[in-house]
């Protein structure tokens, strides 16, 4: 009878463990990236994404500003969960954008794809 119990937690516990999602940030959508361009200044900048999850000056007396998103969902108890991480770093002089670098990385299916 105990080991009925035992099993029936511990299904009971995986299966409560399954479906679950983690979303941190917002995720930058592919037409804000391609509305992104150089010259454009910073105010337009946090109007279009928003404030950034962080701010860095840097030596050459430029701005960098960083945006993350990060989402995790997991399907099974069983299997790697699939996630979507997006990364994008605005370089700012003067108040004007200079450059920006965009990183994404995922496993599994993506919740949305670009297009």
């Amino acid at each position: 009878m105990k080991l009925i119990g035992v099993l029936a937690i511990l299904l009971w516990v995986f299966t409560a463990g399954c479906g679950s999602t983690f979303t941190e940030g917002k995720r930058i959508d592919a037409t804000h990236r391609a509305d992104l361009i150089k010259g454009q200044n910073q105010a337009g900048v946090v109007a279009m994404l928003g404030q950034p999850a962080k701010i860095e000056k840097l030596p050459s007396g430029g701005e960098k500003y960083t945006y993350n998103y990060y989402k995790e969902e997991y399907t099974h108890w069983y299997t790697l969960p699939r996630y979507e991480r997006q990364k994008m770093e605005i370089f700012l002089k003067n108040g004007i954008v200079e450059n920006y670098v965009y990183q994404v990385e995922s496993r599994g299916t993506p919740a949305e794809i670009d297009k």
